[in-house]
């Protein structure tokens, strides 16, 4: 009997820790974001709001949401929509693009590096005409 007291007692202090992290806490907004409050609802976000982890978000250009979790603080930037849970696995990941890094040379398209001599391209050029060709209508 104790023991299936316990088991029941740990049981819902996981549920409960699960539920707990399902929240999160706005710490700070620049620019336009907006939550979808019901379906095709839409309201800004504030500081100090709580948000749940389902919760779909839309930032604008320029924009930073910074959200604030048991995990720690979470910043998602300009651009972005989903909910917050798929947002912040996102941006913890740490997966964003920079300059100049992970590209090799001959890259694009599938151009072979080994007999590459550039990408073609179009253009014009002068005939050698030396005077005006009458023109016929």
């Amino acid at each position: 009997m104790k023991k299936l007291i316990c088991v029941l007692f740990a049981a819902v202090l996981g549920i409960c820790a699960v539920f707990a992290a399902d929240s999160y806490s706005v710490k700070s907004v620049t620019g336009k974001v907006m939550y979808e409050a019901a379906p095709g609802e839409w309201k800004n976000v504030t500081a100090g709001q709580k948000l749940s982890s389902s919760a779909v978000i839309n930032t604008s250009l320029d924009a930073v949401l910074v959200l604030s979790g048991d995990t720690g603080d979470v910043t998602i930037k300009a651009m972005q929509k989903g909910t917050i849970q798929s947002l912040t696995a996102s941006a913890a990941g740490g997966k964003s693009l920079k300059k100049n890094k992970g590209l090799k040379k001959n890259s694009i398209a599938g151009a072979s590096t080994s007999n590459s001599k550039g990408v073609p391209t179009a253009s014009t050029r002068s005939t050698g005409l030396k005077e005006d060709q009458p023109w016929d209508d």
